[in-house]
């Protein structure tokens, strides 16, 4: 049955594709009606529609439906901690942290909690460096732990220090993360002048990759 659904879905849209291309809004609104009755809720059908009433100039509309479909991602989305506190389990810490990541991205107000995660994950590691037990471990494997998502968590707490030792921690490991460079400088508009050690740190590395361009 799942196989025969994604076969559907795949043929739903291809059809949409096709219809778009020539700008057939009325014959896609159908194709999704009659999808809706096929699968009730269906959210390409939803997405279809939302699509085809932005372009028909019914912003409004649009817009609803598409708030809609966000409330539901963002309900379903704990699937990512669920999926995330898995993996820990597992000790499969990168894929905890992405997993965490995903979940805090549609989910802003819970980063507090998903940082302290995080962080936890983080200590653990520390302690089991610090003790020689992860000695057959890459020398880098803390590495995992500074993340642009981790920097990102904690922005949105208005840890700004604590982002800016993150972006620090990657910058020197990759000189070349274009990704992190940029929000590092982002950080630094946001750091006021009472962390100025942070933001000369930051500027340190972003001076030495901007040598290393010219």
């Amino acid at each position: 049955m799942y196989k025969t659904y994604l076969e559907d879905r795949e043929a739903f849209l291809s059809d949409v594709r096709a219809k778009m291309k020539k700008k057939l809004y009325s014959d896609i609104i159908a194709l999704a009606e009659a999808r809706f009755k096929r699968f009730p809720g269906d959210m390409d059908a939803y997405l279809t529609v939302a699509s085809c009433g932005a372009r028909m100039d019914n912003p409004v509309e649009a817009g609803e439906i598409v708030k809609q479909w966000h409330d539901i991602v963002r309900d379903q989305s704990r699937v990512y901690e669920t999926l995330g506190d898995a993996y820990n389990r597992k000790g499969m810490t990168k894929e905890a942290i992405e997993s965490y990541g995903r979940f805090a991205a549609l989910n802003p107000d819970a980063s507090e909690h998903i940082s302290g995660k995080i962080a936890s994950l983080q200590d653990i590691a520390i302690e089991k460096k610090d003790s020689g037990e992860n000695e057959d471990e890459p020398a880098d494997m803390l590495a995992d732990f500074y993340t642009i998502t981790l920097a990102r968590l904690y922005v949105k707490q208005g840890h700004f220090k604590m982002a800016g030792d993150v972006l620090g921690k990657i910058l020197e490991r990759d000189p070349g993360n274009v990704e992190a460079r940029e929000y590092a400088e982002y950080v630094i508009r946001l750091i006021k002048d009472g962390w100025k050690p942070v933001i000369d740190e930051l500027e340190k590395w972003l001076n030495g990759l901007q040598e290393k361009r010219d």
